[in-house]
């Protein structure tokens, strides 16, 4: 079915654009499908730049019309556009130029911290905006009977949630748009280069400089300057999930060059998916420290 998804999209600029409209509208619904509007990415690689500023255009157009007549909502397309589809336009255009798929990953990681940062310029206060933004929310769902915390824990809950909003919003933006460049870089190999997708993939490093800012930023988070310095800590969690897919790199290689079962890999995103705060911190520090120790290299020594 992806594949044929793909196929289809690549038929025309206008069959693109429907495509990825209908599966935002879609993702309204069941948000996962926004990644396969990854078709944007498919286009710009495949065809180039000013098809890929078309197929966005287009989309936009379609998506316009769409959520308009069917939600009375006209602006929605907006969203989509700011957040996901000129994003993954931008990163695809990286890598269509550098031929480097660590580099417009770090792009797309470089787009989570810009968020943070502008944040930081617009809002005085990050944490207490998104504090009295939660309150509502956890007044709501402190009242049900399930809940099992009293007011003081439920203070303390706001305060930690709040102090970490702003990196999570940054983190889930970046990992959207660069797992739509994966995606879209996986169909472009799947029909016009069997292979070579998952060559480029288990090989990909995001290099020490990258490692080495992800570790001040753990040490930031972990001392005592962490408030001081808040801004530095709401980074983390973008660096975090680059170097999250750069320890999945690893650990698909590994299982490869060792011929082990697919259970390994099954394993680990039943893991992610059960675990998910756990195991993007292991799998980014096994990110990180491929960055000195080779593990890719050892595992067939």
């Amino acid at each position: 079915m992806l594949r044929n998804i793909a196929v289809f999209s690549m038929r025309g600029r206008w069959q693109a654009a429907v495509v990825i409209a209908l599966l935002s509208v879609a993702a309204l619904m069941l948000p996962p499908l926004s990644y396969l509007a990854s078709v944007i990415a498919l286009c710009t690689l495949r065809v180039g730049p000013k098809e890929g500023v078309k197929v966005v255009v287009a989309s936009v157009v379609i998506m316009t019309l769409l959520t308009g007549l069917l939600l009375n909502q006209f602006l929605i397309s907006g969203l989509f556009l700011l957040t996901s589809w000129l994003p993954v336009l931008g990163i695809s255009l990286v890598l269509g130029y550098t031929r480097s798929l660590a580099a417009s990953l770090l792009a797309g990681s470089g787009l989570g911290v810009v968020i943070v940062m502008g944040t930081y310029l617009v809002l005085p206060d990050p944490t207490q905006w998104w504090q009295q933004l939660l309150a509502p929310f956890l007044e709501m769902i402190s009242e049900q009977p399930g809940w099992n915390l009293d007011q003081e824990q439920t203070q303390v809950l706001s305060m930690g949630l709040s102090g970490m909003m702003t990196g999570l919003i940054a983190a889930g933006v970046s990992i959207n748009v660069m797992l739509g460049l994966i995606i879209g870089r996986a169909w472009q190999a799947k029909l016009y280069n069997p292979g070579g997708f998952t060559d480029e993939f288990y090989q990909f490093r995001l290099g020490k400089f990258a490692a080495l800012f992800t570790v001040v930023l753990m040490v930031i988070t972990l001392s005592p300057l962490s408030d001081s310095l808040a801004v530095l800590r709401e980074c983390l969690p973008v660096a975090l999930v680059v170097f999250a897919l750069q320890g999945l790199s690893v650990v698909h290689a590994i299982v490869k060059q060792r011929q082990k079962h697919t259970f390994w890999l099954v394993a680990v995103y039943v893991l992610l998916v059960v675990m998910m705060p756990q195991m993007v911190v292991l799998l980014a520090l096994i990110g990180v420290l491929e960055q000195w120790f080779n593990f890719r290299k050892h595992s067939i020594e």
